[in-house]
């Protein structure tokens, strides 16, 4: 009978240790999740009723802290506005530590013939960490002495004079507060009003003051402002969807971009800076003031277009306008079937951001940014689109977004008809890369 003989010859036997597999194994898992990572994250889903909100119409804001802040059209107490509540304002808490639960909590609840009711506005945060806002009035929230109970609302201005400021209202050094209404004041544009550039200056005790620091007449000045920046020097800066130059496919004028400089007897000095011709835009409806000193924005380009647009300022005379990205054509949808882009913002290095609504039956909407060429700066813009919400869900409807100092994207979607809407965080591709693929209907 043979013997098998057993030898080591040199060889070690390995044994694996408990400890080895499972660091083995955690490492595996770890780069799994990693390449699994979802860049959108669905931060509060809004259901209505009782301390929720319903379809937020606006943007939210960050403060310092990392907390957002925004308002939702309905929702808040039910037993306001025939059942369907008179909107909230809301908070989300970041978590304490990444990828925990952001706590949502409603920090005001508008109770109709008390406060107003179904707040549309972008909040506007002074140093103090209180918030404005618009509704049917201008208001003001802060913040409680005990945690967890629903901020002070104060009435600043009863809006009963015809102008409505739209927002985001800007706020200056000395806490007065700025905003373009698109109608109201001259009637030279129907019984509507041209629209005027605002202000509103706090007072000790009661109503603020409000003072009409420039009202449109709809000549070659424009009409129907609907955006507004403010530079360090406290210069207004805006634009008129229509007014200006006349053109056969904009009889009532092309539109505007306006300054306003404060002057030291108090006045303020109007003057146009760009007119639009309608050879190929017109109607501007956006402006942002990028890095680089130049300001963006958004128009209507032909029939079913729309244009992201550069202003070059000049110390003398006017300013010049390029093209920055065109969204289809000037007679054929294109890009998104020729939805136009609703919202646009700046980031560091001349990156833009945007973001298009859509609608609730075709189009959900997408968010996208546009990049600047590199070196000498005189290449095309680079387009991506960062999120298509038609094909890569969920929700739909998003109203804008804020780049947050993470260097992610937060926003709203109103959701339309389908639910109530919801708050939602991107991160950017530099951080978690995908390849996203345009869609249209």
């Amino acid at each position: 009978m043979a013997t098998r003989k057993t030898t080591n010859s040199g060889v070690r036997r390995i044994g694996f240790r408990p400890s080895l597999v499972v660091s083995l194994t955690a490492m595996i898992l770890a780069l799994c999740a990693s390449s699994l990572a979802q860049p959108y994250t669905t931060l509060h889903e809004f259901g209505g009723g009782p301390d929720d909100g319903y379809n937020p119409y606006a943007p939210v804001i960050m403060d310092p802290n990392g907390v957002l802040y925004g308002t939702t059209f309905y929702g808040g107490n039910s037993n306001t506005c025939s059942g369907v509540g008179c909107g909230e304002v809301f908070q989300l808490v970041p978590p304490a530590q990444p990828g925990g639960t952001w706590t949502h909590s409603a920090i005001y609840e508008f109770r109709d013939g008390k406060d107003g009711c179904c707040p549309y506005s972008t909040l506007t945060l002074d140093r103090k960490g209180r918030l404005y806002g618009v509704a049917n009035s201008l208001f003001r929230l802060t913040r409680p002495a005990k945690q967890g109970a629903m901020w002070h609302y104060r009435d600043l201005y009863d809006l009963t004079n015809g102008f409505y400021p739209t927002t985001p209202l800007l706020i200056d050094g000395a806490g007065a507060l700025y905003g373009v209404s698109q109608q109201g004041g001259n009637p030279a544009c129907g019984s509507y009003g041209c629209g005027a550039v605002l202000q509103f200056v706090p007072t000790k005790k009661g109503p603020w003051i409000e003072n009409v620091l420039y009202e449109f007449s709809g000549a070659a000045d424009g009409a129907f402002p609907s955006a507004l920046v403010m530079d360090e020097t406290g210069t207004l800066y805006g634009v008129a969807s229509r007014g200006g130059i006349v053109a056969p496919n904009c009889s009532g004028g092309c539109g505007t971009v306006f300054k306003l400089e404060p002057q030291p007897d108090g006045t303020w000095a109007y003057s146009v800076r760009y007119s639009f011709t309608g050879t190929h835009d017109k109607s501007p409806y956006s402006l942002v003031q990028g890095t680089d000193g130049n300001f963006y924005g958004l128009a209507v380009r032909g029939q079913y277009g729309s244009e992201v647009f550069k202003l070059t300022p000049h110390r003398r005379g006017l300013w010049t306008e390029s093209l920055v990205h065109r969204f289809g054509t000037q007679n054929r949808p294109a890009d998104y079937c020729g939805y136009p882009a609703t919202y646009l913002t700046t980031g560091p290095n001349g990156v833009l951001y945007g973001a298009i609504f859509g609608d609730i039956d075709l189009y959900f909407g997408a968010l996208f940014q546009i990049s600047p060429a590199t070196g000498n700066g005189k290449g095309s813009w680079t387009y991506t689109t960062l999120w298509d919400f038609n094909e890569s869900g969920p929700g739909l409807n998003p109203n804008g977004i804020l780049l947050g100092p993470d260097g992610a994207l937060y926003g709203t979607l109103n959701g339309g008809d389908s639910d109530g809407g919801s708050v939602f965080q991107l991160t950017l591709p530099s951080q978690a890369p995908w390849p996203p693929v345009d869609f249209c209907y």
